[in-house]
């Protein structure tokens, strides 16, 4: 099962396509119930995303059930002062006592250039002695495409990225960077399957800004269509056909949506990667969320 449960919409009103808003915490744990019984054994978090950890921290036996993947909110400075340092690193133990755990499968930095700053020494020897410990499996970052992998001077210290992969985005494939990953045994978990649901939204529900790539948009409609599958199966196609990605992290807003996604995720598994033609499309003004003018 590559699928992993995002939570970002456990804590936070979150996506483009979100119209059902936060989920309640009844509705929380009736979504990880069906995520557990499906196989999905990995649930990706943030100290950013709201509420997410409190939510997931009261469902019955969390860290029983799942491997937990969380992050450490961007620093917005230039450097690390001693103080900055003392506060990362009590966040990375607030990351174990909001779980209640003395293990975490990783922790992540959510904005990946902290991990190259001046003075991110001691953070960095806090994660690896959580791993030394057994304590924590994997550190790494949340990559944005348009990062230089093989520019980190980090990269040995690693384990895992988070990357934005989907059928218009599929940049760290091109420049290199997924086969540089894993030839540093790098874990590899790969977000936006669905562009924030952009993917997935009939192309009359478009709001304007998205009028310039409406051609490319009908064009992925269509060959779903001509494939015989759903816009929902044709986008996890695209990210589980490349071997190079261990994970595919998915966000839901209700347990129909996940089953939804479990059903579409075998359907997926079926289609042969050589008719997911190439529809990247080289613009961050459609491909990184951020920019999005709504």
């Amino acid at each position: 099962m590559k699928l992993t449960l995002g939570t970002v919409q456990f804590g936070l009103n979150y996506g483009v396509s979100n119209k059902l808003g936060q989920p309640s915490i009844a509705k929380a744990h009736a979504i990880l119930d069906i995520a557990k019984d499906a196989g999905i054994t990995t649930l990706d978090t943030a100290l950013g995303y709201g509420e997410s950890h409190q939510v997931l921290a009261s469902y019955p036996s969390i860290n029983d059930s799942f491997n937990i993947v969380t992050k450490l909110p961007p620093l917005q400075k230039e450097q690390f002062s001693h103080k900055d340092a003392d506060h990362y690193i009590a966040l990375i133990e607030q990351c174990f006592s909001d779980f209640k755990t003395q293990k975490l499968s990783a922790i992540l930095f959510h904005q990946a250039s902290d991990i190259e700053k001046q003075g991110v020494a001691p953070v960095l020897a806090c994660l690896k002695q959580r791993q030394l410990e057994n304590q924590l499996a994997s550190k790494g970052v949340s990559l944005y495409s348009g990062a230089e992998v093989d520019g980190f001077t980090q990269l040995s210290e690693i384990n895992l990225v988070q990357i934005p992969y989907n059928a218009f985005d599929t940049y760290f494939k091109h420049t290199g960077a997924l086969s540089l990953l894993k030839k540093n045994k790098t874990q590899v978990h790969a977000r936006s399957c669905f562009l924030q649901g952009l993917l997935l939204m009939p192309i009359n529900e478009l709001a304007n800004y998205f009028k310039p790539w409406k051609q490319h948009l009908e064009s992925f409609h269509q060959l779903a269509q001509y494939i015989g599958v759903s816009s929902l199966t044709l986008s996890l196609a695209y990210a589980l056909k490349e071997d190079e990605i261990d994970k595919i992290v998915v966000g839901v807003n209700s347990e129909s949506e996940l089953e939804q996604i479990l059903e579409a995720y075998q359907g997926s598994i079926k289609i042969c990667h050589d008719v997911l033609k190439e529809m990247t499309v080289n613009d961050p003004r459609l491909t990184n969320p951020a920019n999005w003018q709504l």
